[in-house]
């Protein structure tokens, strides 16, 4: 299951994975593979779109046995480095 998160101001996700130095396929204006550490992330945006995503969802499609890092670690561990670089606030989004 993915995990959405709102982002504060909006992202430009193609800038700051660029930026970041990682990995990573486009796959259309609202989802890129991300290579993250050991594992690869889906990152689907919610609400706008590569480049001025506000909601995203991101699930980890893929990650190495032998990680220290839990599923949720590494995609909060993503969004830090992702808010260090574009100085945007990320939280978790609880749908009702």
């Amino acid at each position: 299951p993915s995990t959405a998160y709102q982002l504060t101001p909006p992202v430009d996700f193609r800038a700051a994975v660029d930026l970041l130095g990682d990995d990573h396929l486009i796959v259309d204006s609202e989802r890129m593979l991300v290579i993250f550490r050991k594992g690869v992330l889906n990152l689907e945006v919610v609400d706008g779109d590569l480049e001025s995503a506000e909601q995203v969802a991101i699930k980890v499609l893929d990650s190495s046995p032998q990680a220290e890092e839990t599923e949720n670690t590494l995609v909060e561990r993503f969004l830090e480095q992702v808010k260090t670089t574009t100085e945007t606030d990320w939280a978790e989004v609880h749908n009702s």
